[in-house]
């Protein structure tokens, strides 16, 4: 018998998010979608409904917009009022941006640039948040959704770059700052600025920085949460590519699927939902899942200097009082840091779409 769990998915109203939401009721767990908009919230709720009734599950939604600092804490405040023990958090929402490196730079209202707030500083702070629900459960998990392409974060945003003294290559935490609008700098879409990353890179830079969030969580928390990240394989046909140029988007969405090597939307959900709920992924943590497996991720994703760095960086933007997770343990002694027990698969040549 399944005993249903508790469970909180981040745009949990289309594409990928939403097809694990339908396969989680189809289980008959109990499943929380955030979205930034009512009326898509609430056709959502209203189109998984009838799954969960069949399944003997719930479904329900919450307003947060990850592109928003103050909507993540009013969110995550009545969603611990509602949830005060939560077994699966898992961040899926994600953008692309179809910046092209020399258009002003979209950012958010926090001073952030739109994708890696979206796609990793909203999530990071998300997680602190709900962490006393997380920690209240008995065994909860949290799942990054991440990509293969982090493996493209790599080399410098322009031929020459770096060698010529100029920003720092992809795989750097560094742009999380120098795209903000305190850091300037790389961000200025003027002919003397330096080379800043594209749309794709800022997406491949994010989906690394997904990677180095959840091997360092997975190194702070204590084993009744475990954290690990997965890939749903390349699924075009979602809406992700909603904001690249129209022909882009069109092909993307309806070409794009017909080709080999692709994965379907319900099998890319299936993948997600595995590592959320499974029995053979719950026994690990700090760990990485592709194709359907346990899988390596790039040595990029396991510089723990960088994921350090990065985390550091986190706090500051997201405005957290670091170190936010050691103190927030049970137990935990606020005069100073508590040392992080070691995570499996956290190690610099562990496992680890």
């Amino acid at each position: 018998m399944v005993v249903g769990r508790r469970i909180l998915i981040t745009g949990g109203n289309i594409g990928i998010g939403f097809e694990a939401a339908r396969q989680l009721l189809q289980r008959g767990h109990h499943v929380v979608i955030t979205c930034r908009d009512a009326a898509k919230a609430q056709k959502a709720v209203d189109a998984l409904s009838p799954v969960a009734k069949a399944n003997g599950a719930s479904v329900e939604s919450a307003l947060l917009d990850l592109s928003s600092f103050s909507s993540v804490r009013r969110g995550a405040a009545q969603l611990l009022s509602r949830h005060p023990k939560l077994d699966v958090l898992l961040c899926n929402a994600g953008v692309w941006s179809r910046d092209a490196g020399s258009t002003p730079l979209e950012r958010t209202e926090d001073g952030q640039e739109v994708t890696l707030q979206v796609n990793h500083l909203g999530h990071f702070l998300l997680v602190h948040l709900m962490l006393p629900a997380l920690l209240a459960a008995p065994a909860a998990r949290v799942v990054v959704v991440s990509s293969e392409l982090h493996r493209s974060a790599t080399g410098a945003a322009a031929s020459g770059a770096a060698a010529s003294g100029g920003p720092p290559p992809l795989a750097s935490p560094a742009w999380l700052t120098l795209l903000s609008a305190a850091g300037g700098g790389a961000a200025a879409a003027t002919p003397s600025a330096p080379p800043r990353p594209t749309g794709f890179q800022m997406y491949c830079i994010s989906k690394l920085y997904n990677l180095w969030f959840a091997y360092h969580l997975a190194a702070l928390l204590p084993p009744t949460v475990k954290v690990n990240a997965v890939t749903p394989g390349w699924v075009p046909g979602t809406t992700l590519g909603r904001d690249m140029p129209w022909l882009a988007r069109m092909a993307y969405q309806y070409l794009f699927p017909l080709l080999p090597g692709t994965t379907s939307v319900p099998e890319g959900g299936r993948r997600v939902v595995e590592v959320c709920v499974g029995e053979a992924e719950g026994e690990v943590t700090g760990a990485y899942f592709s194709r359907g497996a346990r899988a390596e991720s790039s040595p990029e994703s396991h510089n723990r200097a960088a994921a350090e760095e990065l985390w550091r960086l986190s706090e500051a933007a997201a405005g957290l009082q670091g170190p936010y997770v050691p103190t927030a343990l049970p137990g935990a002694v606020t005069t100073g840091p508590a040392t992080p027990p070691r995570a499996e698969g956290a190690a610099a040549n562990a496992e680890g779409s």
